[in-house]
C-alpha cells in the first residue's frame, strides 16, 4: 500500500509541475530534503531549526489554533505545528494529491485510515517515549486495542466524551418528587420518570428521555466482527435495551407530538441539544456542560447532574463509551518522534487540565485534572454549583471490536416499530433482516 501511495504521489507531483501549481496550505509537502531541512542549523543563531509536524483534523482553522497550536507553541517551542483540514476519504486523498501528508491524524474510522495507509502501531513509540498507559481509563485503552486493525494500539484517547444523567429540578419540584441520586439503575430511572410525566398548571412535562447510548455500556455487538454475521436474534443485551426503550415509550404522555413516527423515532434516537433538558425531567446523555450552563444563564434552566444510569444486576457499573476523536502518529510521518512528542503533551496532565476546564472529558485518571472541569467556561460560576463529580465516578465500558456493517439506521427503524406498537420479537426479527440486507449491499459495493 505504501508503494501504491508513493506512486500516486509521484504522479500527482508531476502533474503539479506541468501546470505550474504550488500550494502554501500549511501542511507538510513531500520533499526529499524534508529530513535535512528539519534538522538544519540556522546560520544566524546556530540554534536548531523548528521541526515541522503536520496535524490533519476535520475541524476548522480556528479550532486548530485554539485547541492545539497555541498550546504546542508554549509547551514545545522547538516544534512548528502545521494544519491540514480533511474530513473523509475523498478529502484526505485530495490532500495527498496536493502533497500534504500528515504526521498526526485525528479520527476513529480505522478501516478508512488503514485503506489510506496511514495507520501505524503506536506501541513502539509509546514504549520508546515512556508514556504510562496505566494512568488512563482502561476501558478506553482496551477498546482502542480491540478496534486496532494493524497493531496492538493504533491510536490514543486525547479527548474523551463525558456522560451524565441531567435532571430538571423545576420539573421534580412541580411534581413534589425527590431529586435522583448517583448510581441509579436504568430500571430505577424509568420508574422515577413515570412519576414525572403529566400536566401541571396547563404545562406538559415529560419524565425520561430514552436516548441511544445504553448499548454502549455493555460489551455487545450486533454483527460478529470476524464473520460479519448478525448476532441480533440471540443478543440478550439488545433485547434488554429494547425492552427498556419500549417501557419509556409506553409511559403515557412521555412523548412529544410530531408529524410522523419516523420523525419521532429519529428525534428519540438522535436528539443531542441541551434544549431537550427543558422538556424532560431526566435526560441521560453526553454532559453538554457549555450548552447547559448557557441555558441556565439565558433562560433559567434549573439543572444538575447525577451519574449516568447503570444496567444493574450482573452487569458492571459502566458509563457509555464512544471512541471519538482519537489521535495517532501516521505511518507516513517522516518525524514520528517529534509527532509523538506532540501527542504525549496532549495526553499530559498540563494539557488535560486545560481541556477539561473548557468542559471536555478526559481519559486521564487524575483528581487534580477533574478539579479543573468547567473552570474556563463563560459561566463557570454556574458549573461550580453542580455535581461535577458525577462525570468522573463511572469507568468507561470496554467496547469490543466492531464490524463496519453495524448500521445506525437499523436502530432508528427499531425505534419507529416500537412507536408503532410492534412487539419486541418482531422488532428483533426485522432488525436481523435489515442488517443482513445492509451487509449484502455494502459488501456488494466493495
Amino acid at each position: 500500500m505504501r508503494q501504491r501511495l508513493s506512486g500516486l504521489l509521484m504522479i500527482f507531483g508531476l502533474m503539479a509541475l506541468i501546470v505550474g501549481c504550488s500550494s502554501d496550505s500549511g501542511g507538510k509537502k513531500v520533499s526529499n530534503n524534508d529530513k535535512e531541512e528539519e534538522t538544519s542549523v540556522t546560520e544566524d543563531t546556530g540554534e536548531s531549526a523548528q521541526v515541522e509536524v503536520s496535524l490533519m483534523i476535520h475541524w476548522g482553522e480556528k479550532e486548530f489554533e485554539e485547541i492545539f497550536n497555541q498550546h504546542i507553541k508554549k509547551a514545545l517551542p522547538h516544534i512548528k505545528l502545521t494544519y491540514i483540514q480533511a474530513n473523509g476519504k475523498e478529502e484526505i486523498e485530495e490532500s495527498f494529491a496536493k502533497g500534504l501528508i500528515p504526521d498526526i491524524a485525528m479520527g476513529t474510522n480505522f478501516t478508512m485510515f488503514q485503506e489510506l495507509d496511514l495507520l501505524r502501531d503506536q506501541m513502539p513509540l509509546i514504549e520508546k517515549h515512556g508514556l504510562d498507559l496505566s494512568k488512563y481509563d482502561q476501558g478506553i485503552i482496551e477498546s482502542l486495542k480491540a478496534n486496532s486493525p494493524i497493531g496492538e494500539l493504533d491510536a490514543l484517547p486525547v479527548f474523551k466524551q463525558g456522560y451524565v444523567l441531567t435532571y430538571n429540578k423545576d420539573i421534580f419540584d412541580a411534581f413534589g418528587v425527590p431529586y435522583p441520586t448517583d448510581n441509579m439503575t436504568w430500571d430505577e430511572v424509568i420508574e422515577l420518570g413515570k412519576q414525572l410525566t403529566g400536566e401541571k398548571d396547563g404545562k406538559k412535562y415529560y419524565g425520561v428521555f430514552p436516548g441511544k447510548l445504553g448499548l454502549q455500556q455493555v460489551s455487545t455487538t450486533l454483527v460478529d466482527p470476524e464473520t460479519n454475521e448478525p448476532t441480533i436474534l440471540d443478543n440478550k443485551e439488545l433485547r434488554i435495551f429494547l425492552e427498556r426503550i419500549q417501557a419509556i415509550i409506553n409511559i403515557p404522555g412521555n412523548l412529544p407530538e410530531m408529524e410522523s413516527t419516523e420523525e419521532l423515532a429519529t428525534f428519540l434516537h438522535n436528539a443531542e441539544g441541551a434544549d431537550t433538558a427543558f422538556d424532560y425531567a431526566l435526560f441521560p446523555f453526553r454532559d453538554q456542560a457549555n450548552g447547559l450552563t448557557w441555558r441556565e444563564f439565558e433562560a433559567g434552566l434549573n439543572f444538575d447532574w447525577v451519574t449516568y444510569p447503570v444496567w444493574g444486576g450482573d452487569y458492571p457499573d459502566y458509563a457509555p463509551n464512544e471512541l471519538l476523536n482519537t489521535m495517532f502518529v501516521t505511518s507516513q510521518s517522516e518525524n514520528p518522534d517529534a509527532a509523538f512528542e506532540v501527542l504525549a503533551y496532549l495526553m499530559s496532565e498540563d494539557y488535560q487540565k486545560w481541556s477539561v476546564s473548557t468542559g471536555g472529558g478526559t481519559a486521564l485518571l487524575n483528581e487534580e485534572v477533574y478539579k479543573e472541569f468547567g473552570t474556563a467556561l463563560e459561566h463557570a460560576d454556574i458549573m461550580a454549583e453542580k455535581n461535577v463529580d458525577a462525570l468522573f465516578k463511572l469507568d468507561s465500558a470496554p467496547i469490543p471490536k466492531r464490524s463496519p456493517y453495524e448500521s445506525a439506521i437499523v436502530m432508528i427503524n427499531a425505534y419507529q416499530r416500537l412507536l408503532e406498537g410492534e412487539d419486541i420479537n418482531t422488532v428483533i426479527r426485522k432488525m436481523d433482516e435489515e442488517t443482513r440486507n445492509v451487509i449484502a449491499e455494502m459488501s456488494g459495493k466493495e
